[in-house]
């Protein structure tokens, strides 16, 4: 089975926010291993499926400028949303706060992996969608922001 390319898209956008440079994911029996390479950024995907064969996917491009209309932010994977660093610790953002690039927004929990997932460009929150501990997927809108000027 090849994988989706929904899936192949979310897990090299992932690789490219955090630097990755190799990623195993395994799931309903499938196997992907996605490398990025050194000299074009690109990452190569191998799956042990019946049928697959290696193939050189290109890494999406980052916008080079954010929208400047109201937009959300979406969940890059499946896993479990967390507002805040401990239980008894304060979110890490609420509604009205204003966030710089590369400030802390939330934690996503993936197969007991604890990340801490970072604002792509300044913008303002708008709303919190995500309830602390929710389950989320891929696409899963967490925050109505207002992207600002740098």
């Amino acid at each position: 089975m090849i994988p989706d390319l929904k899936t192949l898209d979310a897990l090299m956008a992932r690789m490219q926010a955090l630097g990755i440079t190799e990623l195993d994911y395994s799931r309903d029996g499938e196997h992907i291993r996605l490398v990025r390479g050194e000299q074009d950024n690109s990452p190569v995907s191998t799956s042990q499926a019946p049928a697959a064969a290696a193939a050189t996917l290109p890494v999406p491009e980052k916008a080079s400028t954010p929208p400047k209309a109201e937009t959300t932010i979406d969940a890059p994977m499946h896993g479990q949303f967390y507002a805040s660093p401990a239980p008894d610790a304060p979110p890490f953002v609420k509604a009205g706060d204003i966030v710089a690039e590369g400030q802390p927004l939330y934690i996503l929990e993936v197969m007991k992996t604890l990340s801490r997932i970072e604002a792509e460009f300044p913008c303002r929150i708008v709303t919190v969608l995500a309830a602390n501990a929710d389950a989320v997927s891929p696409g899963t809108p967490l925050f109505t922001v207002e992207p600002l000027d740098a």
